[in-house]
């Protein structure tokens, strides 16, 4: 007959021996007892007999009662000591769950919680009837994503899934406006969105209308950036990421654009590369930009290298664009051998690359939490509980997309969860493992842990989508044949977990990803997403109505409860220990990112955090690092770069003290009339200036001498042969 355990809850579980074992043994272990868990399994089996013949039912009050009478009759004071105290923070974690959390952590809560809601009702509302999803959020081991967090159990049209990505406009006015209506109801439901505009025709280009011509991308960028600032969002506003392929022939206007703070201010870019791009760079090869109406053939070309640099130039003055290696997010994922699977745009953090009208319905685990003995030469992780914490998110998430359905804006976004029933499980609180685990971030033998690590963690998520699909189904789009010729399926799932797919299905098309997790790692009191500490301590101005002015130091919580456990002040900790972004070599952080791409599905949202110091070679060298490391995506932000300074008003503060240097480029454009054969040929010159792109076009002009082109430089036209000396003037 099989036996169940009445939880203080109400809910019945299959009765566990080994539960309470591991309970024992814990409590042995914790007083420096020295028993085997086999002799705790044969004890508590003892204690359990008499239970266990009374019925097919037993309260988890009587197995505890019964464990303490049983460690005071063998005269185990000090062990039944540590188990009634265990039992004793248990019933406070249940009654006042989280009550370690600080002011910062609160405040930024209050914004998830309904009116007149604590901490306690929030947390079983959010775990949506699941008692084991519960014990886990009280335990700060996952958490989902704020979008979640603020739809479940709220009325009205309020969508669970933090971003999408819609269908990119194509070169046409229907398509365009219709795409700004579908951003704009995403908005009012509480989502993000994601476009790519390399559709559109490029600025000069001739249209049929009284307009003649095109005024390109950048207008229509702006216009989604506008209707982003202004569709409002419960007290804010929307998230838009615009994307263009570095094959556009308005692809410097786009990279250039955010110079100016003014411009699309209402989104961020990214600039979508392609593997072909990137050898050019590396081959230092001419890059063709290209386009092609009814009308016309349009090529610009352009030294790739240069290009590259003027990426690097903007992303370096102002933080923006970001890329993505387009390439490698398609080829890299489950289902990348379907023919109509393909990616061009992510949502607005990066973390996801879409299908159109796809979404993100995330969550993510705290990693720290698993982590026993924590700062000890005797931590260890605890595999078992990690291994059940992602199977239940994984099953967590699916019951959400279910649950808030219908929640989403337009009937084609919820189409499409219903035909791919896409999840997204990602981490946080990595840069405190590494402490807990006494492995130095970025280390070999921290690279290892993970591997191990994120291996385990999308096998097991993959586990738990396949035994999910035998009690609920396959998505409808599944099949096995094409999932499992995928190079990413190839190269991460294990044959064991294989042999449940083959037999079950998947659930979900989509497993793994790794969000910023700002406001929910904030919550749970750790580091964001796969970060380094972005600084461990900061020091924080004090001042009181009847005081002076006080200035004191913040530690981050796992920093200070290392230096509390080894019994020192937090300025005594080991320099390993104080490894944030400022001070880490940007390749280990590129390895860091590196391991966890090999089994993450999809993308990962992370930034590289620079010093001030850091130049524009620099952040040339992260992006051709990152491709050869196989990133999908890498953003760069140099700390105290121009955007600071203007934001806040310079001052001794933020002040750039370290400017880029804009490359020194031109482009040869040719514009062919496909009607007539005609060609115009121009040079346009990349002038920046002040951080603003003035660009100079003239029609090409051969050099008399040599026949180079000639260029424009300080007034002049001069040959762009370095050979040659000849020269005009421009006047």
């Amino acid at each position: 007959m099989t036996k169940y355990v009445i939880k203080r809850n109400g809910v019945k579980e299959k009765f566990d021996i080994e539960k309470i074992a591991h309970a024992m043994y814990k409590a042995y272990v914790s007083v420096g007892e020295e028993i085997t868990f086999e002799e705790c399994l044969n004890q508590a089996k003892f204690i359990t007999k008499d239970l266990l013949a009374n019925g097919p039912e037993i309260s988890i009050e009587k197995i505890q009662d019964c464990v303490e009478l049983y460690l005071m009759d063998s005269k185990k004071y000090e062990t039944a000591k540590a188990y009634i105290k265990y039992r004793e923070k248990q019933r406070l974690d249940r009654e006042n769950p989280w009550s370690d959390n600080d002011e910062r952590q609160d405040i930024i809560l209050q914004k998830y919680l309904l009116d007149n809601e604590n901490k306690r009702e929030f947390i079983k509302r959010v775990s949506i009837k699941r008692p084991a999803l519960e014990k886990i959020l009280r335990h700060k081991e996952a958490i989902f994503g704020g979008r979640n967090l603020y739809a479940i159990g709220r009325e009205g049209n309020i969508t669970g899934s933090n971003c999408y990505v819609t269908e990119d406009p194509l070169d046409n006015l229907e398509s365009i406006y219709k795409v700004d209506y579908q951003i704009a109801r995403t908005y009012s439901y509480g989502g993000g969105q994601g476009m790519n505009l390399s559709n559109i025709r490029p600025k000069g280009a001739k249209v049929n209308n009284s307009s003649n011509t095109t005024p390109g991308v950048m207008v229509f960028a702006e216009k989604y950036s506008h209707t982003t600032l202004n569709t409002q969002q419960d007290n804010r506003r929307g998230a838009l990421m615009l994307v263009l392929n570095v094959d556009h022939p308005d692809i410097i206007d786009f990279i250039t654009t955010k110079l100016d703070l003014n411009k699309i201010n209402g989104a961020n870019i990214s600039i979508a590369l392609t593997d072909e791009f990137m050898k050019a760079v590396e081959n230092d090869e001419t890059w063709v930009m290209k386009f092609e109406t009814p009308y016309e053939k349009i090529e610009k070309r352009v030294k790739a290298r240069l290009l590259l640099e003027l990426i690097a130039y903007s992303a370096h003055t102002m933080g923006d664009p970001g890329i993505m290696f387009i390439d490698k997010m398609n080829d890299y994922h489950f289902l990348s051998e379907y023919e109509d699977v393909k990616f061009t745009a992510t949502n607005p953090c990066g973390e996801q690359p879409l299908m159109p009208h796809g979404s993100c319905n995330l969550g993510s685990i705290n990693l720290n939490a698993f982590v026993k003995n924590a700062f000890t030469k005797d931590a260890f992780y605890d595999w078992e509980r990690f291994d059940h914490v992602v199977e239940e998110m994984i099953f967590s998430l699916d019951d959400l997309l279910t649950l808030l359905g219908n929640r989403h804006a337009l009937k084609e976004q919820r189409d499409h969860v219903k035909k791919y029933r896409e999840v997204g499980l990602g981490v946080m609180g990595l840069a405190d493992l590494a402490l807990s685990m006494n492995l130095p971030y970025g280390s070999d033998e921290f690279l290892d842990f993970l591997d191990v690590l994120m291996k385990r963690m999308i096998n097991e998520a993959a586990k738990a989508t396949a035994i999910n699909a035998k009690e609920k189904g396959a998505f409808p789009a599944f099949d096995y044949q094409k999932v499992s010729a995928s190079r990413f399926y190839k190269t991460v799932i294990s044959p064991e977990v294989d042999e449940l797919i083959k037999k079950y299905g998947m659930r979900n098309s989509r497993l793994l990803s790794i969000a910023p997790t700002g406001s929910i790692s904030n919550i749970l009191g750790v580091s964001g997403g796969v970060e380094p500490f972005f600084q461990i301590s900061y020091t924080r101005r004090i001042i009181s109505l009847f005081e002076e002015e006080k200035k004191i130091t913040v530690w981050e919580k796992t920093p200070l409860a290392m230096a509390k456990t080894l019994g020192i002040k937090p300025e005594e900790l080991p320099e390993w220990t104080k490894i944030t972004s400022q001070n880490l070599d940007f390749m280990d952080r590129a390895n860091v990112q590196s391991v966890i791409q090999k089994y993450v599905d999809t993308a990962i949202s992370s930034t590289f955090n620079v010093p001030n110091s850091a130049t524009v070679q620099d952040v040339m060298d992260i992006y051709i690092t990152a491709w050869h490391k196989n990133l999908k995506g890498a953003t760069v932000f140099r700390d105290r770069c121009a955007k600071i300074g203007i934001l806040s008003g310079i001052n001794a503060e933020t002040k750039d003290l370290n400017p880029g240097v804009p490359p020194k480029m031109h482009v040869e454009e040719a514009w062919i009339n496909k009607v007539t054969n005609d060609k115009k040929e121009y040079v346009t010159h990349v002038v920046i200036e002040d951080a603003v792109y003035k660009p100079e076009k003239m029609e090409k002009e051969l050099c008399p001498m040599c026949h180079s082109v000639l260029i424009k430089k300080q007034g002049c036209i001069q040959c762009s042969n370095a050979l040659c000396d000849y020269e005009k003037c421009s006047i």
